[in-house]
């Protein structure tokens, strides 16, 4: 029964994840297209994409890890 609930957790936890990416992608698109039409400060929108691009970096790498660990606890059932 633990492992039901690990595994539900994990599931929640991709979910979240990929909601956040999917969001954080949606945000870069805009900054990518404020820089392409020169609309922002290019020191602020420069600074916008690099946090954004660092931010997706470490979610890529959590949503492998709760992937990971979800895989290994079904193979454990």
């Amino acid at each position: 029964m633990d492992f039901e609930n690990d595994i539900e957790a994990l599931e929640t936890a991709i979910l979240e994840v990929d909601q956040r990416i999917k969001k954080l992608e949606v945000h870069k698109d805009s900054v990518n297209k404020e820089i392409r039409e020169g609309k922002s400060d290019n020191k602020t929108v420069t600074e916008t994409l690099r946090r954004l691009e660092r931010n997706l970096k470490e979610l890529h790498k959590k949503q492998v890890f709760l992937i990971k660990e979800r895989d290994s606890k079904s193979l454990s059932l």
